[in-house]
């Protein structure tokens, strides 16, 4: 998590819902929810292995987070206190997550060595309070913001840091994991995340040839960066993966990220599609975890304080209890600050919160009745008529895709892309739409291989291109229903349906695109 962060989120949702639902044929572990929907068949069972034994003991977790990854130590408003190790412990938790910004500890020149104090008075310490008290620990690399803005030049003082730190703690024991660098984003690209965590792996196995290691992915640690990592043949690995959706719930209010306070008030009741949205999401992660043998960590998720906080619990207990069901450990961000189970001040934990993360109640995760809808909004979406209705294009050089209707299924062939998805679009236009009516935006999708795409609901006004509920969408070879949910946060007839696809080369697959009111 970033403190002054999350600007990044360029599909914002304005005032909406956004989710995306895919039906899927059967697997061979089924999640304990006798309401999920079939799934595709990974190619094993659940990851076994060292690193699954580990994961199994991170278990449920607290990132004790805004301490020592400020740019300096109580900067942020936490220092850490031997006392809050032995409460997280009583509460039930198994583990902490430790984020570090050693890039304010370092030499900015070679050797680019690290503070001794600040090992010491700081990181020992916090390590051997986690481990006094039959925690397991994770430390990470968290805040190198000079390495997402110019990768290369920090290249080498990050491999050195980790040199130093690998050495330091080659002897401890199996309960301290690393994790190599939080949230890649920015210039440190899919491309440059994965050469880097790969020298980074290598430098820590010189001395820890055994270490559990986590590593996130690219484009800011969440599901959308997955179909780009590339992780090396280890059997001590962990993907670890951040969950914060439905960003405008769980960020609202929050004064780093752009637009928030227009999200105050959202609430999150527990629906069939604020459910659905959030499994299905997370579903591809179970996938490539079952088909690459690797255990997930969720490493950050957390609604933040501005929300209200039968809101928050319910999420929380939610997402909780999917993680698990799922196979996955988790790190609710985080202890004590502005996301926090417990209050520094006075001495009190939000008890919310706690019983919602430490519940056992499976029964959260029904899903209830899909709601009703209306007649249908858009023309031609199933390209009887092949592309009448529809915009498409490339619109900026070198961006290059064709587009072409098959079998009355349109074919979007992406020859070249770029970082900016919107470059090449799908696209209809002058939808009426009315103020804070939910619409269902609905389509079936693939894809020659594993790939992303984002698609969404909302409108032309002027200049400006308001977004009133978007996804982005994981598509594999195996066609599959999507939904996403929106709410127009104004009266007009200049509503938009788009699809993006400007991010990926690769050949994508689109039919039956339906556009209902939801009625109920």
């Amino acid at each position: 998590m970033m403190k002054k962060k999350k600007a990044h989120i360029k599909y914002v949702i304005v005032l909406s819902l956004a989710l995306v639902l895919f039906f899927l044929p059967a697997c061979r572990y089924q999640p304990k929810n006798k309401k999920t929907p079939p799934w595709i068949p990974p190619p094993q069972d659940r990851p076994s292995g060292p690193a699954a034994e580990i994961n199994e003991k991170l278990g449920r977790g607290i990132n004790l987070g805004n301490a020592l990854e400020a740019p300096a130590i109580g900067d942020w408003g936490i220092v850490l206190e031997a006392e809050y190790f032995s409460l997280i412990k009583e509460k039930g938790f198994s583990s902490v997550r430790i984020p570090i910004r050693w890039s304010a500890h370092a030499r900015s020149g070679t050797p680019y060595t690290i503070d001794g104090n600040f090992f010491h008075d700081y990181v020992d310490w916090a390590i051997g309070e986690a481990l006094k008290n039959d925690l397991y620990a994770i430390i990470n690399f968290h805040h190198y913001e000079e390495i997402f803005v110019n990768p290369h030049g920090e290249w080498d003082r990050f491999l050195a840091m980790w040199e130093q730190v690998a050495e330091r703690y080659k002897d401890y024991p199996d309960s301290l994991v690393f994790e190599i660098l939080n949230e890649p984003h920015n210039e440190l690209t899919a491309e440059l995340w994965n050469e880097l965590l790969a020298e980074a792996l290598a430098v820590i196995r010189k001395t820890n040839p055994d270490r559990t290691v986590m590593i996130g992915t690219a484009e800011w640690g969440g599901v959308g960066g997955l179909s780009k990592l590339k992780l090396p043949d280890d059997d001590h690995l962990i993907l670890t993966v951040h969950f914060y959706s439905p960003f405008q719930f769980t960020h609202q209010g929050a004064d780093w990220t752009d637009g928030a306070y227009a999200w105050l008030g959202t609430t999150w009741d527990g629906s069939f599609f604020e459910k659905r949205i959030l499994m299905d999401e997370l579903y591809p992660v179970y996938y490539y975890s079952c088909a690459n043998n690797i255990p997930v960590n969720i490493g950050e998720f957390g609604a933040y304080s501005k929300a209200d906080m039968p809101s928050r619990a319910l999420w929380t207990e939610f997402c909780a209890r999917m993680f698990e069901d799922y196979g996955f450990s988790w790190h609710y961000w985080e202890f004590c600050s502005g996301f926090g189970i417990y209050d520094p001040k006075d001495e009190v934990f939000h008890e919310e919160l706690v019983n919602a993360l430490i519940s056992d109640n499976t029964s959260v995760l029904e899903l209830g009745d899909p709601p009703a809808t209306g007649e249908e909004m858009l023309t031609n979406g199933d390209f009887s008529s092949g592309l009448t209705g529809w915009g498409y294009g490339a619109w900026h050089s070198p961006y290059q895709a064709d587009f072409k209707v098959v079998n009355n299924e349109l074919v979007v062939d992406v020859t070249t892309a770029g970082p900016k998805g919107w470059n090449i679009q799908l696209l209809q236009d002058n939808i009426p739409l009315a103020k804070d009516r939910r619409y269902l935006l609905s389509f079936e999708a693939w894809s020659d291989t594993p790939r992303s795409f984002s698609a969404g609901i909302g409108a032309v006004i002027g200049s400006n291109f308001p977004s009133y509920g978007g996804a982005s969408v994981f598509v594999t070879p195996e066609k599959r229903w999507f939904y996403i949910l929106g709410t127009a946060a104004e009266t007009l007839t200049t509503g938009r349906v788009s699809f993006s696809f400007g991010n990926e080369t690769g050949r994508v697959y689109l039919d039956n695109i339906s556009l209902k009111k939801v009625v109920d």
